[in-house]
């Protein structure tokens, strides 16, 4: 398995917080750092879904309610091709 290339970087945390990290690392048996890489992870995900315009998330897309879609039934009868894009099923066979 490659190594994953890692930059140090040191933060200043609430003692509070602190205290939580250790226990939370002590039940889990994971390191401190790999705790704050998790979290750190599961953040910037959440806020780049979160930053994502509505157009281009494909379960609004799917229910028809951005793209001029005309059709009520937008959902049931074009899913595939909302979502995976133009041409799908056809395209991918």
């Amino acid at each position: 398995m490659p190594q994953i290339k890692m930059v140090r970087r040191q933060l200043y945390v609430p003692v509070t917080l602190n205290k939580e990290l250790k226990e939370l690392s002590r039940r889990a048996r994971v390191s401190e750092s790999e705790i704050v890489r998790r979290a750190l992870i599961m953040y910037l995900e959440q806020e780049k879904r979160r930053n994502t315009p509505p157009e281009k998330n494909p379960v609004l897309k799917a229910i028809g309610i951005f793209a001029g879609e005309t059709s009520p039934f937008t959902a049931s009868e074009r899913h595939d091709e909302i979502i995976y894009g133009p041409g799908y099923p056809e395209a991918n066979q």
